[in-house]
């Protein structure tokens, strides 16, 4: 996306909030598109039109989902493009030489690939995940049913023998083993969340030889619900999964107090010398400076020549360039370092 910054960007960040549907969403899109449309008008009169038609063509595009929270309009010479947040997001129109990224890289931290593994007695049912969405596979091996007439393997002459539940609990593991082994395709190291009856679970983990991907358990069965419900039991997990990560930057951040710098000013200023090797910034932080693109001193008021409404996302991209790494966290999270910190190489 950045490849495609020729100026004027445009970017647009549409909060949802009580958006019901396709029309209701689209009605506050196109309030943002007339009040982006008023600025082209003003500020590049020549690429207005070109631009407003493309914002139109945009959101024209869009397919409306209950679980989108926002959506992100981005517009340039020769390029477009548009995104879903299924997070809350603060609405705002940017005009400018780049396209304002914090959305993005917070919806790339948040929107890693996982797997949902859904385990019931007679059916093993396998989902891809991305932010609160699942997608079913439906394919050779995915959903994976039990085959009463099948030999799993498992029972010996002693075997057969046993107690009919005993025999019946190790076809069980059997049958939860033969899936593993159809799951080993699809795992890249992306985060597992199994779903099911907590007896089953317990099956499954037992023979599991990807115990080390699972990251959480739901317990319920989840076979015959709306796919909607799954999403709702497995999306907290998967952020329960993210905050431990966060929490473990956190405590790196306080190990490591002599290598850090907080407090935007200082901040920018170690960012923009390549200092940056991780960006602690609290999710909604937002300081009223302003980037003098001329001096490249930050100002509490809006200088004259031109300038950088948002000062972090100037720090964000000195991090980036110099191949550093943004962690978003949650708001006051970062009070004692003023909300924003840089741990330094």
């Amino acid at each position: 996306m950045q490849k495609h910054e020729t100026p004027p960007c445009v970017s647009i960040v549409v909060a949802l909030d009580g958006a019901q549907d396709r029309k209701a969403a689209l009605q506050l899109v196109n309030q943002s598109i007339e009040e982006t449309a008023a600025h082209l008008r003003t500020a590049w009169p020549d690429k207005a039109e070109a631009l407003t038609n493309a914002l139109i063509e945009l959101s024209d595009s869009y397919t409306y989902s209950p679980v989108d929270k926002g959506i992100g309009l981005y517009v340039a010479p020769n390029y477009n493009t548009l995104f879903c947040f299924s997070f809350p997001v603060q609405a705002k129109v940017c005009l400018g030489k780049k396209f304002a990224l914090r959305e993005l890289l917070y919806q790339e931290q948040y929107g890693f690939d996982y797997l949902v593994l859904h385990l019931e007695e007679k059916k093993v049912q396998l989902y891809r995940g991305r932010m609160g969405r699942l997608e079913q596979m439906n394919d050779a091996n995915f959903p994976f049913n039990f085959d009463n007439e099948y030999d799993y393997g498992t029972t010996t002459t002693g075997e057969r023998n046993k107690d009919k539940s005993v025999v019946a609990s190790l076809r069980q593991k059997s049958f939860y083993k033969a899936a593993d082994k159809l799951l080993e395709a699809y795992l890249h190291g992306q985060p597992l969340i199994l779903t099911g009856p907590t007896k089953d679970i317990g099956y499954f983990e037992d023979v599991s030889n990807h115990k080390k991907n699972v990251t959480a358990s739901v317990h319920g069965n989840f076979s015959s619900v709306p796919l909607k419900t799954l999403e709702d039991k497995a999306w907290p997990a998967v952020k329960s999964f993210i905050e431990m990560r966060d929490q473990q930057v956190i405590r790196e951040l306080e190990d490591r107090n002599a290598q850090v710098v907080d407090g935007i000013r200082d901040v920018l200023r170690a960012a923009r010398n390549g200092q940056g090797s991780k960006l602690l910034i609290e999710k909604d932080f937002n300081p009223a400076d302003f980037t003098d693109e001329l001096t490249g001193r930050l100002r509490t008021q809006s200088p004259e020549t031109t300038h950088t409404i948002d000062a972090v996302e100037d720090a964000m991209r000195a991090v980036i360039d110099k191949n550093g790494e943004i962690i978003f966290v949650k708001d006051g999270v970062l009070e004692d370092h003023k909300h924003i910190a840089l741990i330094t190489r």
